[in-house]
């Protein structure tokens, strides 16, 4: 099972690959910046999916369900266990969305500390 130190040392591999530049104008998606660091964000996943809080994901096999239950349904309700299902997704992809925003801007607060520290004692190992 991954310690937080190993989620962490795996995080920062995606992180690596985020240009911040020296000015950042454009905080990029979840979606930009899963495409840009694919390889390591599934690793990450992976390591995530060893702990047993976090069973693996099949969408597949939860479109099935769904389809499944709206078939057993009568007609006029078969609707809203579709329009649950996409509003799950859709409340799902926004916490994500908010959990990278938060997480960058922890990542920055967390640099512009340490070239802080860095530049008044000159030892960022001390962080």
């Amino acid at each position: 099972m991954p310690t937080s130190d190993d989620l962490l040392d795996l995080a920062d591999a995606c992180a690596d690959k985020v240009d911040l530049g020296t000015a950042v104008r454009h905080v990029p998606t979840f979606s930009d910046s899963e495409s840009l660091f694919e390889d390591e964000y599934d690793v990450l996943l992976e390591a995530l999916h060893e702990d047993e809080l976090f069973a693996p994901v099949d969408l597949a096999r939860q479109e099935a369900i769904v389809e499944q239950i709206a078939a057993a349904l009568p007609e006029a309700l078969r609707t809203l266990i579709v329009e649950l299902a996409d509003n799950h997704a859709r409340h799902v992809w926004m916490q994500q969305e908010g959990a990278f925003a938060v997480g960058f801007a922890l990542g920055r607060r967390l640099r512009l500390r340490r070239e802080d520290a860095a530049g008044e004692d000159d030892d960022p190992a001390d962080l």
